[in-house]
């Protein structure tokens, strides 16, 4: 099979008859980058979990390939300053791994995420009620961005005057091309945040508050380890990309299926007992993260019968998992009465999303508190609908709706 275009809009707005193809004639696509790596799009189910389970022949380091040549695909920053902001636990492999999430774990907590619901309910219903005069609204940039920016802020402890400049600064991180960042403004944002993250760490081990960054600041294993500096500004950086752009995801794809499945809709309003199987079945059926982060393969390997060579940078596609009929009875339906749904929205084994939870308590706060509008429904047809390019996220550019 020749490459296949997984870039263009067209392609972004409906992957799934491609990624159908992919598992039934193709399941491990080999694709050449422009840049000249060979990439491995992993499409089943079984195999993707296979990749995800196996840190001894797919590496989160290319490092640890000892091919030089696969850096490429590593980032455009080089020298301490990306260290500075790649220096997590998204990027490790054990022990470094091992670690990392331990220390981390220990300030995202259930306790923590817990106390968040009511305040998370309060900024919920005041972006609602600020667009109900109107009668419509952008689902997007009126509530589905501003809820979970607003939320990791609070929750980190970045005071409220500070927070316009700070999410400017981090647009560099989240996604610099969508916003029409260059490098050089790339870099210079990125230094900035690194500074002020700096002034914030120190000020919190001198007078620590109830807040994410002071319970990472004194986040300790048992022999005295601590979480560098340049670990502490990663692992904020982290939470800027991954407890922003999957949430909006979350929200703007959930509501777009609810939104073409009148149904479903209509019985989440009907039977509140539904939503908890109802998130789990829109993170299956439209997830927030298309592939995972970039593997590399250790060494020459076999997966599915195909080689991949050393070197390989390998991509596991969790929203085509997540429509695997080999798993999913009618896979292609919105079904919340789903019994059986190990789906792998938010990935599995050891690189399992921290912020999961987080996540599922904003979506299901958001869309329930969407739904409770009065005829709620689509602005523009779903053919003028566009979506974020891009290998790793899949989300809406904006998803206008009316409602009243």
């Amino acid at each position: 099979m020749p490459n296949l275009d997984l870039f263009s809009g067209r392609f972004k707005a409906d992957p799934f008859p491609t990624f159908a193809k992919l598992r039934a004639e193709e399941p491990i696509h080999g694709h050449e980058a422009p840049y000249g790596a060979r990439i491995w799009y992993i499409t089943r189910y079984d195999d993707v979990l296979t990749v995800l389970r196996d840190n001894k022949r797919f590496t989160k380091n290319p490092r640890h390939t000892a091919d030089p040549a696969t850096t490429a695909d590593s980032g455009g920053f080089g020298g301490s300053l990306s260290q500075m902001i790649s220096q997590n636990m998204l990027f490790a492999d054990p022990p470094d791994h091992t670690r990392l999430r331990a220390l981390v774990g220990q300030a995202f907590t259930p306790r923590r995420v817990e106390a968040l619901i009511p305040r998370i309910h309060e900024i919920t219903a005041a972006l609602l009620s600020q667009a109900q005069p109107h009668g419509r609204m952008d689902a997007i940039a009126d509530f589905a961005l501003p809820l979970p920016i607003t939320v990791i802020m609070e929750l980190l402890g970045i005071p409220t005057a500070d927070r316009e400049q700070v999410y400017g600064w981090s647009k560099a991180i989240i996604a610099p091309g969508r916003h029409g960042i260059g490098l050089r403004q790339r870099q210079r944002h990125i230094r900035a945040l690194v500074g002020y993250l700096q002034g914030m760490f120190a000020a919190r081990q001198a007078r620590p508050q109830d807040d994410l960054i002071s319970a990472l600041v004194q986040a300790e294993e048992a022999g005295g380890d601590k979480l560098t500096e340049a670990e502490l500004t990663s692992m904020v950086a982290l939470l800027f990309v991954t407890g922003h752009e999957t949430v909006v995801n979350q929200i703007g794809n959930g509501l777009l299926a609810l939104l073409n499945h009148p149904a479903q809709l209509a019985a989440l309003q009907n039977e509140p007992s539904l939503w908890e199987t109802a998130v789990e079945e829109l993170l299956r059926y439209d997830g927030p993260v298309e592939t995972s982060t970039t593997r590399w393969a250790r060494e020459d390997t076999v997966l599915g019968g195909q080689q991949i060579g050393r070197g390989d940078v390998v991509r596991v596609v969790l929203t085509s998992a997540n429509r695997d009929a080999a798993l999913f009875a009618a896979a292609d339906e919105l079904d919340f009465g789903r019994a059986n749904n190990p789906h792998l929205a938010f990935g599995y084994g050891m690189h399992y999303c921290l912020g999961a939870p987080l996540a599922r308590v904003e979506g299901r706060i958001a869309l329930q508190q969407l739904l409770a509008l009065p005829n709620l429904r689509l602005a523009v047809p779903v053919a003028d609908l566009t979506w974020h390019r891009g290998v790793i996220f899949r989300g809406l550019e904006s998803l206008p709706i009316s409602f009243g």
